[in-house]
């Protein structure tokens, strides 16, 4: 029932690229940094409700997230999701005068099973 279309939401999601050092007028480091991250990924699956609860299964316990999502290996593979990818799931994407994004869910963490893989977001508060 999840996969059905109508259950399905649009999002946007940036995957990690490293970071990258920040130069002053004069060419020299300021000893700053900055996030890079890769183009827009829109993307479009079932996304959970709230949740945030601890359950002890097969693998432990669970940690505390605020919703997931769950794709196939083989669409999980294709888009390169790491523990560094962010997302714009419940605002429209938006960027800082820096260009940085102001996203407001990240991975907080990805559970590998056979054939998918549970993605687990954190809802970040201060963007």
């Amino acid at each position: 029932m999840r996969n059905l279309e109508i259950n399905k939401k649009e999002f946007v999601a940036l995957n990690y690229l490293g970071k990258e050092s920040i130069v002053d007028s004069q060419g020299k480091r300021t000893g700053e940094s900055k996030v890079l991250y890769g183009d827009e990924i829109v993307f479009k699956t079932h996304i959970s409700g709230a949740s945030g609860v601890a359950v002890i299964d097969s693998n432990g316990i669970s940690i505390e997230y605020d919703k997931s999502f769950i794709l196939t290996r083989y669409l999980f593979e294709k888009v390169g999701f790491t523990e560094n990818t962010v997302f714009f799931i419940d605002k429209n994407p938006q960027y800082d005068a820096n260009g940085q994004p102001l996203y407001d869910y990240k991975i907080k963490r990805i559970k590998d099973t056979l054939n998918e893989v549970l993605i687990l977001l954190e809802k970040v508060r201060n963007n």
